[in-house]
């Protein structure tokens, strides 16, 4: 499988949370573990070791980029498959971004310890998409899953992913 099917799978598989309300990072990150477990992609079992994933990788560097984006990821044993979620916070939260931005689009990756390399293919091809303004316009405005799901494929099929 190409490395863009493979990312066409990964987003079309993608849980999605909009008009999150948090008032901070961490708890941002809490509610979307806890949107994993509530879809059946991540067990009841494995969700303090997800969130713990993912707020010590978050703790050892922020993984928040300029323009309001932020890619949250912890690597865990017990997990069967990549489990994406992206998530957009209108009013955007401070989580340390570089230039000092609140972050509004969120795309949390929890990720099993043997899928390093997609892992990092994933998040390079995310990385992409997301430096696109349009498409975080896009995405800023998504009133459902499809618009989500369509902002991000919409760069795949421009073809500029690869």
């Amino acid at each position: 499988m190409s490395e863009s099917s493979q990312f066409i799978e990964l987003v079309n598989a993608s849980l999605v949370c909009l008009n999150r309300s948090e008032t901070d990072g961490e708890a941002l990150l809490a509610g979307l573990v806890d949107e994993a477990v509530a879809a059946g992609v991540l067990s009841e079992d494995n969700r303090r070791r997800a969130f713990r994933a993912v707020l010590n990788r978050e703790r050892s560097a922020s993984t928040a980029l300029s323009g309001g984006v932020a890619l949250p990821h912890g690597r865990m044993t017990g997990l069967e498959r990549l489990v994406c979620i992206f998530a957009i916070h209108p009013q955007g939260v401070a989580f340390g971004a570089p230039d000092g931005e609140p972050v509004r689009i969120f795309v949390m990756l929890l990720v099993p310890v043997e899928a390093a390399v997609v892992h990092v293919q994933f998040l390079a091809h995310l990385g992409r998409c997301l430096g696109e303004q349009s498409v975080r316009n896009d995405l800023l405005a998504a009133t459902c899953r499809e618009d989500v799901i369509r902002a991000i494929l919409s760069h795949v099929e421009e073809g500029t992913v690869e």
